[in-house]
């Protein structure tokens, strides 16, 4: 079986563009995906694009780190001996 480009080309996954959103963080993104979805969402464009709900993405884990920093940097130092 001979190869060509058209027979190469037809076995690559079809790219759209699509928005993920991110429950956790209440946060969306617009970019390209070989994923679907039956649900929509409109974007700030105007465009209807099909959404992918995620639980956790790195924006939350950001988040939440950011938020374990603050609270490191303002616990006051503990004195040696005390608790």
């Amino acid at each position: 079986m001979k190869n060509t480009k058209h027979t190469m080309r037809s076995k690559r996954p079809e790219y759209r563009t699509v928005v993920f959103r991110d429950q956790s963080a209440d946060v969306r993104y617009l970019t390209r995906s070989t994923r679907t979805s039956e649900h929509t969402t409109t974007w700030q464009d105007g465009n209807i694009y099909p959404v992918i709900d995620v639980d956790l993405s790195s924006a939350a884990h950001l988040s939440r780190a950011r938020g374990a920093e603050d609270t490191a940097r303002h616990r006051r130092p503990v004195a040696a001996g005390r608790s």
